[in-house]
């Protein structure tokens, strides 16, 4: 078996998804000597109901590289904009760019079919980029990996009997 430590890369769609999400695990995986990074894939800059644009995206970049400190990790912010995020081929390179430079071992992102777009849209890119991570011409400037990393994909509350509801209050206010 091998003993070297872990190397684990957790995708968000904005600044304090990977915190909410995984926060608390990667304090104990680094505890246990395992390398851990979060990636935040939008900038966070239309995430507050009274502040954005590059006021809100600098206040949350602070608040995560401030939660990378607490939890012992590395954090970056990717600057694309909250609500831009799509999964095209340039924005998938970058994401096979983290998974090949990191070479992780387990990565972790939202659900591809969850609710919001910019979630979905992390969870489409890190499948498709995990399925061509070990394609040597893909990214040819960054070294491929000798396998796929593990995917996982975190909590979230949403259940079918939310979206029967969300359905049904939407059908409410069409017959109003």
């Amino acid at each position: 078996m091998d003993a070297r430590p872990l190397r684990i890369l957790c995708f968000g769609a904005h600044p304090d998804d990977c915190d909410f999400r995984c926060g608390g695990m990667a304090m104990l995986w680094r505890a246990r000597g395992h390398e851990v990074k979060f990636v935040s894939m939008t900038n966070g800059d239309t995430g507050h109901h009274a502040m954005g644009g590059g006021e809100l995206a600098r206040r949350r970049h602070a608040e995560a590289q401030a939660a990378a400190r607490v939890a012992g990790v590395e954090y970056e912010v990717l600057d694309i904009h909250n609500g831009e995020l799509e999964p095209s081929v340039m924005v998938r390179k970058l994401v096979i760019e983290r998974m090949r430079t990191f070479a992780a071992d387990l990565v972790l992102c939202h659900r591809a079919n969850d609710y919001h777009p910019d979630h979905r849209s992390v969870g489409l890119l890190v499948q498709d980029a995990a399925y061509i991570v070990t394609v040597p011409n893909v990214c040819p400037l960054t070294p491929p990996l000798p396998q796929a990393p593990v995917v996982g994909y975190t909590f979230d509350e949403f259940t079918l009997l939310q979206l029967a509801g969300d359905l049904e209050a939407a059908s409410d206010d069409l017959e109003e």
